[in-house]
């Protein structure tokens, strides 16, 4: 049996909200009763009576709770719990009533009505809405106005549905509802973009929250939304600044490396040997510090979301022969499935994948594996009918379990990283590449005796 229900008025007495529990209680359907005034449920003879209940929650500025009659609609009086709650703008000005009837005598005033709630509320530079349990808007403050652009009057007794932009899937509002209904959760945060009235996107950080009462029955929902437009903005225009930079260093650093590339060609027996290691050099670096703006671009777009995957099938043996190449002659020995790289035999595979961007997994593993290892890199590579398994190991120190918890993290460095040069987001750049792929990636610290990293890609 229902035995509570809520309803919202205007600050002249006009009913805006009638929920739902009132349906049951008052036996007039939500239609029936928007656009009347409150004083129609009012009992011959408790005219003044009632009108003493809102006069003087707005003395008090706080609920005030009362006994009294309501009539219902078959013209029967029923004995209820009236509870009147007054909401006021920014500028103290009366806008709303937010009245709940009971026909129990332990009536709980809801726990947004609390003073110390409503003085969040009205300051909170975050857009807030607060809904029934049907979800029928009770109060929004000002910054929700202003994020949207409506008046209070449009939005009262309304669903939060009006907001939805269409960006948001079906599965995404399941599994949100599904959280913030959980008994055991309760709310759900996450991003997503809402549309305002003159049909601006917003991009907002939404979290919702049940609000329950102490038997822990749900009374009302509590929505905060924080405006991300300028965020999104900066975002923008930092990966167009991005763009830019790495555009314009590319330009002279193709030209000093096909001139390098050029001169050594040139080169002959007559050419000294000091010039040759040093275009070798030149060569050396300038290839560094193009795979180091690859990575820079590439962290860029995936922060953004404008990561974009070209998959089609490749054969997987010439993607790790072309992510060995640059290290052929690095004085170091390289392994391929346990053998060395000139005598490793790579048994072939296709699979689904953007070539470019493996290639860049296997060629970050490789050029972390050799800046640390003493003396060799072993690779190796493994298939399954559904998957392709990558292994990277060097001889080198290894690393800490606390350094290996956050080895994938952006910028993060080992002290021996730091050392090396970099930008420190390589090994950053493989995990996210490999999960785009659907894969999973992982280290082993390899304490004393080199680390190993290891990722999977399904074959699909």
């Amino acid at each position: 049996m229902v035995k509570e229900g809520s309803l919202s008025l205007s600050a002249n007495g006009v009913v805006i909200r009638f929920g739902y529990g009132l349906e049951f209680i008052l036996g007039y359907s939500a239609s029936e009763m928007i656009g009347k005034e409150f004083a129609c449920l009012t009992p011959p003879g408790l005219e003044e009576h009632h009108k003493s209940f809102f006069d003087s929650s707005v003395w008090v500025g706080s609920v005030t709770s009362h006994r009294t009659q309501l009539v219902r609609k078959d013209g029967a009086l029923i004995d209820i719990y009236l509870s009147v709650y007054p909401l006021r703008d920014m500028g103290g000005e009366l806008y709303s009533f937010v009245v709940t009837v009971s026909i129990d005598k332990d009536l709980q005033a809801p726990a947004i009505l609390s003073e110390e709630f409503q003085r969040m509320f009205r300051f909170s530079n975050d857009a807030v809405a607060v809904t029934d349990r049907d979800g029928n808007i009770i109060d929004v403050n000002q910054s929700f106005l202003k994020t949207y652009g409506y008046t209070k009057a449009e939005v009262l007794g309304k669903n939060p549905r009006m907001l939805k932009s269409g960006h948001s899937t079906p599965a995404l509002y399941e599994r949100m509802w599904s959280e913030i209904l959980d008994p055991e959760k309760g709310w759900w945060r996450g991003e997503i973009i809402n549309i305002a009235r003159d049909g601006r996107e917003v991009p907002v950080l939404l979290s919702i929250n049940a609000i329950k009462d102490l038997d822990g029955q749900i009374k009302n929902f509590l929505g905060v939304a924080f405006d991300m437009t300028r965020e999104k903005e900066f975002d923008r225009i930092n990966k167009m600044y991005i763009d830019y930079i790495i555009h314009d260093m590319r330009s002279p650093l193709m030209t000093i490396m096909t001139n390098a590339e050029l001169l050594l060609m040139q080169s002959d027996e007559k050419t000294p040997d000091k010039m040759k290691k040093k275009l070798k050099v030149i060569l050396s670096c300038s290839e560094k510090l193009n795979h180091m703006t690859s990575d820079i671009l590439d962290y860029s777009r995936a922060q953004s979301g404008s990561l974009i995957l070209r998959k089609e099938k490749a054969s997987l043996a010439k993607i790790v022969r072309d992510a060995i190449m640059p290290f052929e002659h690095m004085g170091k020995k390289l392994f391929l499935n346990g053998f060395s790289y000139e005598e490793g035999v790579l048994e072939d595979a296709h699979a689904v994948v953007d070539a470019d961007k493996l290639q860049r997994v296997i060629y970050n593993l490789l050029s972390n594996a050799f800046k640390n290892a003493s003396s060799e890199v072993r690779l190796f590579v493994d298939f399954t009918a559904e998957e392709v398994r990558f292994v990277v190991t060097d001889d080198g120190k290894g690393i800490s379990d606390e350094e290996a918890a956050r080895i994938f993290e952006v910028f993060y460095q080992t002290d021996e990283g730091v050392k090396s040069g970099g930008a420190g987001i390589g090994l950053n750049i493989v995990k996210s590449f490999v999960e785009a792929h659907g894969g999973a990636v992982w280290v082993e610290p390899g304490h004393g005796h080199g680390a190993t990293f290891g990722f999977t890609l399904p074959l699909g």
